[in-house]
């Protein structure tokens, strides 16, 4: 590939600067259709309240305060879903890092999702100044200190 392609907002942000394009691509797509999943919605919704518009920062918002009832209620989703939720948000999270080196591989979100691997609190993927005004995200850097590696076949 020789130039970026993809549908913004679903393609990671390396493929609109002049960085390589790697595997962690699909990573971030990936995370990105988790949001819709979660939200049974697009992720850029015009016809919600504003602090729910661009739906990963509103995600990212529900994480940070633990406030994962607030969201439940707004997605329509049941008690007994909240286990199973909570996951595929820090999954998604996890998946949309800004870096590359932060998102984990595909292996290990699958992972993640099965409830077979301890899932920490991910990191804030946006910059301040989205979660603040819950805009759509550009390419600002975003630092991550962790690397995520799959050991399971080494």
């Amino acid at each position: 590939m020789t130039g970026g392609r993809g549908t913004p907002g679903y393609a990671a942000p390396e493929l609109w600067a002049p960085f390589a394009v790697t595997h962690k691509c699909d990573v971030y797509s990936f995370g990105m259709l988790l949001f819709e999943i979660i939200g049974r919605r697009r992720n850029l919704a015009r016809n919600v309240p504003e602090s729910q518009e661009w739906f990963p920062t509103w995600v990212w918002k529900m994480v940070e305060t633990g406030n994962s009832v607030e969201l439940m209620m707004v997605c329509g989703f049941e008690d007994k879903d909240k286990d199973t939720i909570e996951r595929m948000m820090k999954t998604a999270l996890w998946c949309v890092q800004h870096r590359p080196e932060s998102r984990p591989s595909m292996s290990i979100v699958v992972k993640m999702l099965e409830g077979a691997l301890e899932i920490p609190t991910p990191p804030n993927p946006f910059p301040a100044y989205l979660i603040e005004s819950n805009a759509v995200p550009n390419n600002n850097n975003i630092s991550s200190s962790t690397t995520w590696k799959d050991t399971s076949f080494l």
